[in-house]
This record gives C-alpha cells, sequence and structure tokens, in this order.
C-alpha cells in the first residue's frame, strides 16, 4: 500500500529548549514515521555523532551520514528500543566529545549551531542506544584464518603502504594489528548488510531538495 509522506520546509522553526536563533529547518526525511530534520543531520555532521550503518552514498559524505542516521533510528525501532535508561547517560559521552574535539573547537561549534551543550544528550542518548542493540546482535566473534589474513595483506595492506610511499612491515611483524583491523570490517560489513535488509522493508522517504541546503 502506497503511502504518502509530506515532506514540508519548516521556515522559522525554533528547536525546543534548544536556545537557537530563529531558523529554517525542514524535513530531510521521515523513517517509519519519524522524522529528520536538517538541523539533526547538521548536529550529526559536525560533532560525529554517526557511524558506517550503510556505504557512502557515491562519495557524497552528506548523504552518508544521512544514511547512518536513517539506519540508526531503523535498528531501534525493529528493536522497540525502550526510552532512555541508565546505560545510556550521556554524560560520560559529552566528556569524551568535549575532549576529542578541544574544548574551544567544542564550544564553537555549539555556537555555531546555536546550541547548549544539553541539546546534545538526546543524540548521543539516541546513538548510544543504537550502539548497545547493534553490539548484542552482533557480539559473536568475526572468525578469520591465518589465509584471510595473508590474502588482506597482500590485496590491501601491502598496495596501501606501496601507495604511501613506504615498504611494507613484514607479514608476521603485522599479523596481529592486520587481523584485528580485518575482524573489525567484516563485522562492519555484516552490520551494513542487515540494515540494508531492515531498510528494503521499510517505509523510508527522503527530501533530496531539502538536502541541497545540508
Amino acid at each position: 500500500m502506497k503511502k504518502t509522506v509530506a515532506l514540508l520546509a519548516l521556515a522559522g522553526l525554533a528547536a525546543a529548549g534548544a536556545g537557537r536563533a530563529q531558523t529554517v529547518d525542514c524535513l530531510v526525511a521521515v523513517v517509519g514515521g519519524q522524522p529528520i530534520t536538517l538541523t539533526d543531520l547538521r548536529i550529526a555532521q559536525e560533532f560525529g555523532l554517526f557511524g558506517r550503518t550503510a556505504p557512502a552514498a557515491a562519495g557524497d559524505q552528506t548523504l552518508a551520514v544521512l544514511d547512518s542516521l536513517i539506519g540508526q533510528k531503523l535498528v531501534l525501532a525493529m528493536a522497540r528500543e525502550p526510552g532512555r535508561g541508565e546505560a545510556d547517560d550521556a554524560g560520560p559521552a559529552l566528556a569524551d566529545l568535549r575532549a576529542k574535539l578541544g574544548p574551544e573547537a567544542y564550544e564553537a561549534k555549539l555556537r555555531k549551531l546555536g546550541l547548549r551543550e544539553a541539546d546534545l544528550r538526546p543524540y548521543l542518548e539516541e546513538r548510544l542506544r543504537f550502539e548497545r542493540v547493534v553490539s548484542a546482535r552482533f557480539a559473536a566473534p568475526v572468525l578469520v584464518s591465518r589465509g584471510d589474513v595473508e590474502t588482506y595483506y597482500r590485496d590491501v595492506y601491502v598496495p596501501e603502504e606501496r601507495a604511501k610511499g613506504l615498504e611494507p612491515a613484514p607479514l608476521e611483524s603485522v599479523r596481529a594489528a592486520l587481523e584485528t583491523r580485518l575482524r573489525a570490517e567484516l563485522k562492519a560489513a555484516k552490520i551494513a548488510d542487515w540494515i540494508r535488509t531492515i531498510r528494503a522493508q521499510s517505509d523510508v522517504r527522503v527530501n533530496r531538495d531539502c538536502l541541497k541546503t545540508a
């Protein structure tokens, strides 16, 4: 059954409690009835509050961030995640984010978007819930053979190092690091495939006209 979702520009929208000056916002996407606004997208981009839940679309960073936010909402909806719990306290995450960016850059980003620090809490809490669901589903270790590592060394590591003008280290000296890296990449690919399947079965509408202003 075809559903119609209105993607309307919201002129002069002031985000509740955000303390922002009047801005122009619009719905970038609607995911199973849940909105993702241009403000949501900009906050995620500016503070790095996204992950690789889907491949970057033709190298477009904005679309890659949007895909990540869409995937995040789909996973939480599928998992029927409850609201904020003790494990989702954003206090430590806010402190980590401030330290990662540096206090001056952190405050500059808040001013740029007209935000207070408290306005970041819902975004971080949602991200924490998403990561908890994904970690639980993909808790089993990814199996990697010696042959897999050797192939990765030959086909990925060696070309990368030579492209940098460096001489590749011997396989045995980097085997452990490459195994860890390969496990992480294979796990990320499994997660992306899982989310891609969920998205194919879900009602997701993207307003590309809104993206032109991103």
